[in-house]
């Protein structure tokens, strides 16, 4: 009897250590060397809360599918799925009590109450020096008749949808009167031969001169570089066409305190240059020393970003989807 006594006092005493270290927090993000970054610093979250972070491979429908299903407390998103999540109510409204380093962001990174930005990349016009003379200037170039069919771009991704907006615009459109934009997508859809969906298919697209000009990633290009294919890139006069990528917490998850501690410790000093170091993306956090680290920075860069408004287009995206795929790409 004593023995059994003993291993009740025992069992007890050691359960809140073992519930202190078993407390998950499920984060859902973008994969590969995106989750790397993140992972970088996060044992010193873990320690300092007690938790795990737990990371799954999730993005745009699958990463909104996991929220709706209250299967992961933060997940990551862009834009478009942000404000599609939040019209389902599928966040939590941040607490800049806990949240305290949404202070320190760029008024662009504070897009929306349910959610915000961690940091932006820069779309521009990749381009093959040898081939394309003088250097393009304008997103316009790609539409320029002598590089027909040398020109490429990827198909309905957030990035085609702000070059859809951003012509709109130049030919008196907007996000409210979307076919001047859709006239002139049309357009260079006659000049593409193949839209692509990879980047590594983009990298041998150039590699074997398919492709003299594309809109590209800035960091894609570097990373092209670096594989041995010689690319310029072009940052066009009407502005860089903005990556953007947002984090957000699941609404009814039993974490939430944790999870808003969580986007907290990504919009950190640490977190935020790791984006920078390992990513070459633009932070979103203002006032870093970023010496050494080659990467576009500041508020004239953040300013000058193309980001449309997303909360007009979402509700827009199933039938301007439809056309793309019927205007654009069928030709």
């Amino acid at each position: 009897m004593k023995g059994i006594l003993a291993a009740i006092a025992l069992s007890l005493a050691v359960t809140p250590a073992a519930l202190a270290q078993t407390k998950e927090l499920v984060v859902a993000a973008f994969g590969g060397a995106y989750t790397d970054a993140i992972k970088k610093n996060v044992a010193t979250f873990e320690k300092e809360n007690g938790v795990t972070v737990t990371f799954v491979p999730a993005s745009g429908a699958d990463g909104l599918a996991k929220a709706m299903a209250r299967e992961v407390d933060v997940i990551h998103a862009d834009m478009a799925w942000a404000y599609r999540g939040e019209a389902q109510g599928a966040f939590e409204k941040l607490d800049p009590a806990i949240v305290t380093n949404l202070s320190t962001l760029y008024p662009k990174a504070r897009f929306s109450d349910y959610g915000v930005v961690t940091n932006f990349g820069q779309y521009g016009i990749a381009y093959n020096p040898k081939e394309v003379s003088p250097a393009p200037t304008s997103w316009l170039d790609l539409w320029d008749p002598q590089y027909a069919g040398a020109v490429t771009t990827a198909g309905f991704d957030a990035a085609n949808i702000e070059l859809l907006v951003l012509m709109a615009k130049l030919n008196g459109g907007s996000e409210d009167n979307i076919d001047p934009g859709f006239a002139k997508m049309a357009e260079l859809g006659k000049q593409i031969t193949v839209f692509y969906s990879q980047h590594p298919q983009l990298l041998d697209l150039f590699r074997n001169g398919e492709v003299v000009m594309a809109r590209w990633l800035r960091g894609r290009v570097d990373w092209a570089r670096k594989q041995g294919v010689e690319l310029g890139f072009a940052v066009p006069k009407e502005g860089a066409i903005g990556l953007v990528s947002t984090v957000h917490v699941v609404k009814d998850r039993p974490n939430k305190e944790l999870a808003m501690k969580f986007v907290n410790y990504l919009l950190s000093e640490t977190s935020q240059k790791t984006y920078a170091s390992d990513l070459g993306y633009t932070p979103a956090r203002a006032g870093l020393d970023l010496t050494g680290i080659d990467v576009p920075y500041g508020e004239d860069v953040v300013g000058s970003l193309l980001i449309a408004d997303w909360k007009k287009i979402v509700p827009q995206m199933d039938a301007w989807k439809e056309r793309w795929e019927k205007e654009v790409v069928a030709r």
